[in-house]
C-alpha cells in the first residue's frame, strides 16, 4: 500500500520554511533528472516535500495520468483583479522545527540547486516563517477551517485504489499584501473582510458574515460535497514585498480550482473576495505530489 510523503503532515512545529520552483531547461534530459532527484530526495536535517507540474509529470511517468491534473491558467476577475499563471516544473518544500532551521534549509536548498543546475532554472525561491501563533502578516490565524486528524487525509490525499494514491493536488501562490491599506482598516471592518474574529479566529455567524468575505467566498461546494483542502501557507517578506506564500493539499484539483474561482468572482454571483483589494496574487502553479512510494520507484534509476 501506498504512503504519503510525510512532510506535507509533519509541519505543525516547522518554524522554517524554504519554497523552490524550476522550469525545466528545453533541452532536459528526464533520465539525467531522476539521477539528480535521487541525490537529494533524503536530507537529515529538514523535511522535504517534492511535486511536479502536470507536464514534467507527464514526461516522467506517461503511463500515469493523473485525473484532472493541469496547468494553472490565468482568471480575469471581478473588481480588477486578476491571478496569474505561472506554471513551473518542479516544486521542492523545505521545513524544519529546530532553532538552526533556516541553516538546515538553506543548506539543503544550495544543494538542490546545484543538483538541478545543468536541467532546470531556479524560477523562484522563497523563505517562509512561523508568525506569532501561527498567524498571516494581516494579524488573522491562517489556516483555521482545515480538517483535523483523520479527516485531513481524507480530504487532501488521492484515495486507495485510484491512479496516483496517496498522493495530493498541490496548489502554489504567491500573494503579496497591501498591509499599510489593511491595517488602516478599524479591527471590526477587519474581521469583516476575513469573516473571523482576530484575537481567537471565531467564525463570524449570521448577518455578521458579510457574503464577500474571505471565509464567505473559500466556503465552496463541488458535487454537492464541501470543497475541503488542507492549507499549510507561510507569511513571507522584508520591509519592501510581504505577503503570503499559500500551500494547500487537496484530492481534488478542482476543489483548489472553485475556490479560486468564487474568491475572484467568476462562478456569476457577481461577488468576489474583498480580501484581494488587499492582497494580489503575484504568482500560481498546480501540481502532483506523488505518494512516497509512487517518488521512490520514480527516482530508482
Amino acid at each position: 500500500m501506498a504512503v504519503a510523503q510525510a512532510g506535507i503532515f509533519d509541519s505543525d512545529g516547522s518554524t522554517h520554511h524554504h519554497y523552490l520552483e524550476f522550469t525545466l531547461n528545453e533541452s532536459a534530459d528526464i533520465h539525467m533528472l531522476k539521477k539528480q532527484l535521487a541525490t537529494i530526495a533524503s536530507p537529515e536535517e529538514c523535511h522535504q516535500v517534492i511535486a511536479f507540474g502536470p507536464d514534467c509529470w507527464q514526461r516522467l511517468q506517461p503511463e500515469m495520468t493523473i485525473a484532472g491534473l493541469k496547468n494553472s491558467e490565468v482568471i480575469i476577475g471581478l473588481g480588477g483583479h486578476t491571478c496569474p499563471s505561472t506554471q513551473n516544473d518542479i516544486f521542492i518544500w523545505l521545513h524544519c522545527p529546530t532553532e538552526r532551521g533556516s541553516s538546515y534549509n538553506f543548506d539543503h536548498a544550495l544543494k538542490v540547486i546545484d543538483a538541478l543546475e545543468e536541467i532546470a532554472s531556479l524560477s523562484q525561491e522563497i523563505q517562509g516563517f512561523r508568525y506569532h501563533d501561527s498567524r498571516d502578516l494581516t494579524g488573522f490565524v491562517d489556516g483555521s477551517a482545515n480538517p483535523k486528524d483523520e479527516h485531513k487525509y481524507l480530504e487532501s490525499l488521492i484515495a486507495d485504489g485510484e491512479v496516483g494514491e496517496k498522493g495530493s493536488y498541490l496548489l502554489t501562490q504567491k500573494w503579496v499584501h497591501n498591509l499599510k491599506a489593511f491595517n488602516h482598516l478599524e479591527q471590526p471592518e477587519q474581521e469583516k473582510v476575513i469573516g473571523r474574529t482576530k484575537p481567537d479566529s471565531i467564525e463570524l455567524e449570521g448577518e455578521a458574515m458579510p457574503n464577500n468575505s474571505h471565509v464567505s467566498r473559500t466556503d465552496a461546494k463541488l458535487d454537492g460535497q464541501a470543497a475541503k483542502v488542507f492549507r499549510v501557507s507561510t507569511p513571507f517578506g522584508n520591509s519592501q514585498e510581504k505577503g503570503l506564500y499559500f500551500v494547500s493539499f487537496a484530492n481534488q484539483q478542482a476543489r483548489h480550482q472553485i475556490q479560486l474561482d468564487r474568491m475572484f468572482g467568476v462562478v456569476g454571483d457577481g461577488i468576489y473576495d474583498r480580501l484581494l483589494d488587499f492582497s494580489q496574487a503575484k504568482s500560481s502553479s498546480y501540481w502532483f505530489t506523488p505518494s512516497q512510494t509512487a517518488l521512490d520507484e520514480l527516482l530508482s534509476v
